[in-house]
């Protein structure tokens, strides 16, 4: 039996990582919406819908220290808040969709700077070139508990109350600017 024991041993391990990985990439998938284009190639992800009632908040805005980024900022129309970091690679990755995004000038899109450096933030925007109205800062994750975000980057469609209606965890892609003109020109 003692022979035994160390072979039952890792196929216990194997069975518990493998039940794991299976949970975790179930739990993953929830809330999004998936789907296999008609030629069956990769499935796609698109922004989840979403109800988010945000409070009144301010943030500070990260050029300007009179200026807030705040509800208020956000009513009257739709648009786009995404939040990133300069030390996220994945968020230069969507740079440039972003910036596309902006120059469309189809929406406002603001962002809002996570758990980053300013000096860090400024530099990036600089170097890379800035999509955003107006960005503001949330170095503690105090607005990002709100939304319920857990990493960077993500990008929020909001309604003209101000509220969350549309979400896209992960990098924008070239699909993402056709889906937001679709989705505003279906909600005008």
């Amino acid at each position: 039996m003692k022979k035994f024991l160390p072979f039952l041993t890792l196929i216990f391990l194997i069975s518990l990582i493998g039940f794991s990985t299976y949970k975790l990439n179930k739990k993953q998938a929830d809330g999004f919406d998936v789907t296999v284009s008609e030629d069956g190639s990769e499935p796609s992800i698109h922004f989840s819908k979403v109800q988010i009632e945000l409070p009144e908040f301010s943030l500070p805005d990260l050029f300007d220290k009179n200026e807030t980024f705040s509800k208020k900022t956000l009513t009257g129309k739709y648009s786009i808040v995404n939040f990133f970091a300069s030390w996220c690679t994945t968020c230069r990755a969507e740079h440039e969709i972003l910036l596309r995004l902006h120059d469309s000038k189809i929406v406002d899109v603001y962002g809002i700077a996570w758990r980053d450096i300013d000096e860090n933030t400024k530099l990036f925007l600089q170097n890379t070139g800035n999509p955003f109205t107006k960005v503001a800062k949330d170095s503690k994750g105090i607005f990002s508990k709100i939304t319920g975000i857990q990493a960077v980057p993500e990008t929020l469609i909001i309604d003209p109350k101000g509220n969350v209606v549309r979400r896209f965890r992960g990098n924008l892609q070239e699909f993402s600017i056709g889906e937001i003109m679709e989705f505003l020109k279906e909600n005008e």
